[in-house]
């Protein structure tokens, strides 16, 4: 029988460990503070912030630098800060505030490692924690919620779809986003505007809704989302169908026919309203 002396020491917590437990922890801060009062900042026009994606973002990266401290760190309220390894972190540590403001129950936490060096996000985590639902994906691993592989939906008629986007917070390209929506929802069965790009493109993922679209994105918006629908056999374009990139800001997701379909449908909108 070994002694406690001679016992292995435990495994030190991987990447991908890190990352869920930062989403969880985030998530959790979150939660505790939805249905309280909070300060609501402006930090840009109709853009906002409280101190709940302060708190919530300064966890996720004390975690994740007292693990990782060579790696750099890319999130939506401190901004960027590099770091000597080959990884990155992107974090948005709570995508949908103007939901959570107004205590909708329509917001999630973002967590992903992308490797600089290669230009592939590794590890993508999506923490819904008002559902308790867990969103992860791994590079070549697949994608899985609350621990069950999860796949894009089985569908290939763009009209028999039900997708969704959001306008997002610059006016001008909310008027194209309007246009747009205004111009392909004939086309589909239902359109939904729900206020979490990063919540929507999971749920793409898990079959739940078909397909997405945006003109306005941010990294932290696309890392993780993007791998979710990627290792769920899903695809991910510009409006134009070429590959999207973290920092493009536009994308379209779905099923491969679907998106491929609704990428054609949204390309003669893609510029200003006539």
């Amino acid at each position: 029988m070994n002694s406690p002396s001679n016992l292995a020491p435990p495994a030190a917590p991987t990447a991908l460990d890190t990352a869920i437990e930062a989403a969880q922890t985030a998530g959790a801060i979150a939660r505790a503070a939805f249905l309280q009062p909070r300060t609501v900042t402006a930090k840009g026009e109709n853009d906002f912030f409280t101190e709940v994606d302060i708190a919530a973002e300064a966890a996720i990266c004390d975690l994740v630098l007292a693990r990782f401290p060579a790696d750099g760190i890319l999130a939506e309220e401190r901004g960027r800060s590099t770091g000597s390894s080959d990884y990155i972190w992107i974090i948005d540590p709570l995508d949908g505030t103007i939901n959570y403001t107004n205590q909708i129950p329509y917001w999630c936490v973002s967590v992903a490692r992308h490797n600089t060096t290669t230009g592939q996000t590794e590890i993508g985590v999506v923490f819904d924690a008002l559902h308790d639902e867990l969103f992860v994906a791994t590079h070549g691993g697949g994608a899985t919620l609350n621990g069950q592989p999860i796949h894009v939906a089985p569908i290939t008629e763009l009209s028999s779809s039900m997708i969704a986007c959001d306008i997002g917070y610059v006016q001008e390209l909310s008027q194209r986003m309007l246009h747009a929506a205004v111009q392909v929802q004939p086309r589909v069965r239902r359109l939904r505007i729900l206020g979490s790009a990063v919540l929507a493109m999971a749920y793409v993922a898990c079959g739940r809704i078909d397909a997405f679209f945006h003109l306005q994105l941010q990294p932290w918006d696309i890392a993780a989302a993007a791998l979710l629908i990627e290792e769920a056999g899903g695809c991910c374009s510009t409006w134009f169908g070429a590959p999207a990139q973290l920092d493009g800001h536009e994308i379209v997701v779905g099923p491969p026919a679907i998106q491929a379909a609704l990428a054609r449908a949204l390309a003669p909108y893609h510029g200003d309203p006539a």
